[in-house]
Formats: structure tokens, sequence, C-alpha cells
């Protein structure tokens, strides 16, 4: 008796409606006016982000921190970050999801579906690009250093005298 199996899952594999793509691979974008601090931040003279994907993440985070989330006014296509680039970050999807949920204050955002992804990366993006915002206003006509960005990020972390403490579990 032949094995119809393997005709039977091609069968069933062409009739698949088609995707746009996985859920996880669309690419990540950053705005074109981001660009000047972009490339300070991971320039080899500075040497303080050596990977955008870095930068952007950190960006995020600093941009969720202080609210501050800005659409991309225009964007380089073909600049975009794949995804697998932020595959070094154990964190990276609990990071996408979280803030998609915290933004959202709904489930919604956490579905498998493509909407969903679409909102979870343009959360994303535009904490990111409100975070860039604020590292170009700090370092703007400073001399960028290792040094300069570190007491940049211990103010950021040591809450002000007259500010209870943050309980909340932080990224």
């Amino acid at each position: 008796m032949p094995d119809n199996t393997t005709n039977l899952e091609d069968d069933a594999n062409k009739e698949a409606p088609k995707r746009r793509g996985a859920v996880g691979m669309k690419r990540i974008h950053r705005a074109k006016d981001k660009e000047d601090i972009i490339e300070l931040l991971t320039s080899d003279a500075s040497g303080v982000f050596r990977e955008i994907w870095k930068l952007l993440f950190f960006a995020a985070a600093l941009g969720f921190k202080h609210s501050r989330r800005e659409k991309l006014a225009a964007v380089d296509a073909g600049r975009g970050i794949d995804q697998s680039s932020f595959g070094n970050n154990p964190a990276w999807p609990g990071v996408l999801y979280l803030l998609g949920l915290a933004e959202t204050d709904a489930t919604e955002v956490l579905k498998a579906t493509e909407e969903a992804e679409d909102e979870r990366i343009s959360i994303f993006e535009e904490y990111a690009n409100g975070g860039l915002a604020l590292l170009k206003e700090q370092f703007a006509g400073k001399n960028l250093s290792l040094d300069a960005l570190l007491n940049f990020v211990q103010a950021e972390s040591t809450p002000a005298a007259n500010q209870k403490p943050d309980l909340r579990i932080t990224i």
C-alpha cells in the first residue's frame, strides 16, 4: 500500500495562505534625523556602542522611562535592522511584549498576528526614537566620551533626593 502522507502534506502546504512574512521577521527601523547621534554613539572613536541594535535597545528603555514616544518622521527602509540581530539578547522578545502591553493596556498586542507584531515593533521603534532624541539633546554640542555617557546613565539611575524609590522591576 503506497504512503500518501507526503502528498497530503504537500497539498496542504500549497493551499496554505501566503503571508507577508513570518512573525518576528520584520525589520526594526530608525529615523533619518537621528543618524548623527547613532553614528556618534556607534563610532570607533567613542566606542560606546559597538552595534546599533544595542543602542536602539538602550534608547527604547530610556524613551520608555521618560514616557517619550516619538513617531519616526522618515526612515531609510534599506537600513532597517533584522530582528535576528537582537537575538544575542535573550530579553529581546520579552521586552517587545512588555512594551506593547504597558503601552496599550490590552492583551491583543500579545497575539501572534501580523497586526499585533506591527504594533509591537512600532511601539519599540517610537520609544527608541524618543530615547535617541533625549540622547541627542543631552550630548548636543558636547564632547561625547564613555565617561560622559556613564555619568548620564548614573544620573538616570539615581533617584532625585525628593523622589520616592521606584519599587517596580526595571529592565
